[in-house]
């Protein structure tokens, strides 16, 4: 298939998004996808500390490359890094999975122009699939992520006021020149019968059902829930994310 960009977006904090990159990542990466997997929530680093990877290299090294160039008055749609360049900050996991770990300082304010330098030279690698996990919220170097990606994948759960938050956001998306024709919804958590149904949800929020996740382990642990179905829902989730994977490899 061709190249295909994936940014994980969520409206807010705590709706599972990291941990969906990650295993989508590792799903497309098992099929035999060249994957890359990037850490775009600047100043964080979740994605690295849960893969064991290095401190170094990361984005942070690529992006403040970047800022010297631009302070130097080089305009940011003109400059070009080589494919050895860009690999150099590159990590190989030993699954296979290629990961671009997160900045270690957050750049507010100034993030957009160097964040379209990273994903326009990201483009030219030979990956055939990179997901960004990006932050929550809305702000301009994540508009920038939004906007130049294939497909976005919006994960939420089902709860009412988390779909009633996610609608503001979208609109507030919109206001700012995002255009959403290219989102589409992901439930990562199974819905109980008080829920608003997930295709019902995708309908209201303008959007199409990308599937339904069971809430993986690892968030049902951090809430402080049992884990003795563990094994059995991490078989139900790896189908799902089978499942999801098919989808997008379709579409």
């Amino acid at each position: 298939m061709a190249q295909k960009m994936i940014a994980v977006y969520g409206a807010r904090e705590g709706s599972g998004k990291t941990v969906v990159a990650r295993e989508l990542a590792g799903a497309f990466s098992l099929r035999g996808k060249k994957t890359l997997l990037v850490d775009m929530v600047l100043g964080e680093g979740r994605l690295s500390r849960a893969l064991g990877l290095s401190p170094e290299p990361n984005l942070g090294q690529w992006l403040q490359q970047i800022n010297k160039r631009l302070k130097e008055g080089q305009p940011y749609f003109r400059l070009r890094f080589s494919p050895e360049e860009v690999a150099s900050y590159v990590q190989h996991h030993y699954t296979g999975l290629d990961v671009l770990a997160t900045s270690p300082v957050d750049f507010p304010g100034q993030a957009a122009a160097m964040v379209e330098v990273v994903v326009t030279h990201l483009r030219k690698l030979p990956h055939e699939v990179i997901i960004f996990d990006t932050r929550s919220g809305v702000r301009e170097y994540i508009l920038r992520i939004l906007s130049m990606a294939d497909v976005v994948l919006l994960v939420e759960d089902g709860y009412h006021y988390h779909l009633q938050h996610v609608a503001g956001v979208l609109e507030r998306l919109r206001e700012n020149g995002v255009k959403t024709e290219h989102f589409q919804l992901l439930y990562n958590r199974m819905p109980s019968v008080v829920d608003e149904p997930p295709g019902e949800a995708a309908l209201d929020l303008g959007l199409p059902l990308a599937g339904v996740l069971p809430e993986h382990p690892e968030l049902r642990q951090m809430r402080g829930e049992a884990g003795f179905l563990s094994r059995d829902l991490v078989d139900q989730f790896t189908r799902a994310m089978d499942e999801l994977v098919d989808r997008l490899e379709k579409s």
